[in-house]
């Protein structure tokens, strides 16, 4: 809805008003407008006689079409979103002042700058803002030695080759044949894990994360634990999965003691609860994952509530054996909602294979009912390369807001693409993945694109929290264009980027130079445990890791410019 003021003082631009709101303070109008390159204010106007018109106060006087300004204006205002448009003769201005008050006082002041091009003063839309190029390599790797510069160049050297990448997991097996555990670990520390992994201990952690945010970049901790489902039912599997709770419960303490302004963990459902059960539950979903009886019976097994699931609607076929398993899997589960009571953590949950995804969609909606009571503290990963994705997404988000709990997302292109395909070929059902890498980025921004919008128009505190989880310097452009067009600041905490440590450090630094709230997933733990998660990550990161060329070009720039110091 825009506003038309027929005095012609203020006119809203259409193409930048996101929601009209008016609300009755004393006599004024709230009139919602952008007048700034990020910042966000409403501009308090007065009513006048004619019904769809309203003056303007400026320091108790009342500002006249004709009216002419020889230098700058206090205006009071309080926060606002939208693009506006003074129409009148400002032949002589060069600036408005505006203030902002924060917390009912004014604080900071704001010079405008006029457009002249016309005979009416106009505050334009706010300049693009994102760079270019990722070039510069000095923010990215000021930090690193001249040996951490080799190894990145080393790696991503060997990178070029697939057989690298597809065969990681045998490389290093070899390397404990021959080497020994002791000399293999050794190599394998200073060769992959440092690039790669903060380190075994509680301060070897805290030494990266303070590193990283030297350079404007917070850390996501990433407990690096994998499912096995080779174990049989029984204790065994107890044990592994409760082993792996007490890892994310430790994450969660560890967080706290790390000074983020916004600190952030991450696991996966199917460390905790088997992939194969999460299997039978996600033939459940189909029908079922926005059915609240549904979620809350789950939330009721997650206090330790006895419960009979095939009670539950369109549960009728849940195996019975498996009851017990997923009453134990749903209590950890309990356990994590428990330890983020009182703490301000922001859980990430990784999306898998398709195969599990329902019934990872359905516990992790669960999870969100009562954990994000307040502001998002639990993330679902939505894969933008799933033709269903963007469906999924908007449906997720609806429910979220008709059932009155934040809704947080991690975004992400998506991992398992080459294992899908084989799937589906296999079982005989339609490829899920979109056809083309272009298709994938379209979705991506389709994404980006509506909860951006949401974050902009619903005001604080924003019902939706989301992390742009994306090494493509294209995508991160596009996001930081649209926060600048919607008038996001750039810190705002309901917009997060995110990158993998040890890769993308000219995305991730730059970012943080400019004032965006970046983070890197930082894995730790010990060499052993770490091997599983590094091998993964190398699998699902191939065409990352193949087509690196970029980040091999800035680091060869960076250890060149060393050399040119050292001569």
């Amino acid at each position: 809805m825009a506003t038309s003021i027929t005095r012609g003082l203020l006119k809203d631009n259409a193409a930048f008003v996101h929601k009209i709101t008016q609300t009755n303070i004393r006599t004024s109008i709230q009139r919602e407008c952008c007048i700034s390159k990020r910042t966000i204010y409403y501009l308090s106007s007065f009513p006048s006689r004619s019904k769809n018109s309203c003056d303007i106060r400026m320091n108790s006087t009342i500002l006249k079409p004709r009216d002419c300004i020889n230098s700058a204006v206090t205006v009071s205002l309080i926060k606002l979103s939208g693009c506006i448009q003074f129409k009148s003769t400002f032949a002589k201005a060069t600036s408005i002042r505006f203030s902002s008050p924060s917390s009912g006082n004014i604080s900071s002041e704001q010079k405008l700058k006029f457009d002249h091009s016309s005979s009416e003063g106009i505050l334009s839309p706010p300049p693009k803002t994102a760079p270019e190029t990722f070039d510069n390599y000095q923010i990215a790797y000021g930090r690193k030695s001249s040996f951490e510069l080799l190894r990145v160049f080393g790696f991503f050297f060997l990178c070029r080759f697939s057989f690298f990448t597809d065969n990681a997991v045998k490389i290093m097996g070899i390397c404990y044949r021959i080497l020994g555990q002791k000399m293999a670990e050794a190599v394998i520390k200073k060769a992959v894990y440092d690039q790669f992994v903060a380190g075994e201990a509680t301060d070897d952690v805290k030494r990266v994360t303070h590193q990283l945010r030297q350079g404007g970049v917070a850390s996501i901790l990433c407990v690096p634990i994998e499912t096995d489902d080779r174990l049989s039912t029984g204790k065994s599997k107890d044990t592994f999965l409760n082993a792996n709770l007490e890892k994310v419960l430790a994450s969660i303490q560890l967080c706290t003691e790390l000074g983020e302004s916004l600190a952030v963990t991450q696991f996966r459902i199917s460390a905790l609860v088997a992939g194969d059960l999460m299997k039978i539950i996600s033939d459940f979903c189909d029908q079922t994952t926005h059915n609240v009886e549904v979620i809350t019976g789950m939330l009721d097994a997650m206090r330790g509530c006895d419960m009979n699931f095939s009670k539950l609607p369109g549960w009728a076929d849940f195996p019975q054996e498996r009851t017990e398993e997923l009453k134990k899997g749903l209590q950890r589960l309990g356990k994590i909602q428990k330890a983020l009571e009182d703490r301000d953590v922001i859980v990430l949950i990784d999306a898998e294979y398709m195969r599990i995804n329902p019934a990872l969609r359905l516990l992790s909606l669960c999870l969100m009912k009562v954990c994000n009571t307040g502001y998002a503290k639990i993330f679902y990963t939505y894969q933008a390369y799933l033709k269903a994705t963007r469906t999924n997404l908007q449906q997720d988000l609806t429910f979220a807001t008709n059932n009155g709990f934040s809704f947080g997302v991690k975004l992400v292109r998506g991992a398992y693409m080459v294992a899908e395909r084989q799937l589906a070929r296999e079982m005989g059902y339609p490829d899920p993945v979109n056809e083309t890498f272009e298709l994938t980025s379209a979705s991506y921004h389709s994404c980006l694109d509506l909860l951006l919008q949401h974050v902009a128009t619903k005001g604080p505190p924003s019902r939706v929290r989301f992390m742009v989880a994306s090494h493509n310097e294209d995508t991160i452009r596009y996001a930081m264009d649209r926060m600048n067009d919607l008038c996001i600041p750039k810190d705002d905490p309901d917009v997060l980027f995110g990158q993998l440590y040890g890769m993308a450090d000219h995305v991730s630094f730059t970012l943080g130079n400019q004032g965006y709230r970046v983070y890197k997933s930082v894995p730790y733990g010990p060499v052993q445990e770490t091997l599983p998660y590094l091998a993964r990550r190398a699998q699902e990161n191939k065409a990352i890791l193949v087509n690196a060329r970029r980040e091999r070009q800035l680091v060869a720039k960076a250890l060149l410019d060393r050399l040119r110091l050292t001569a």
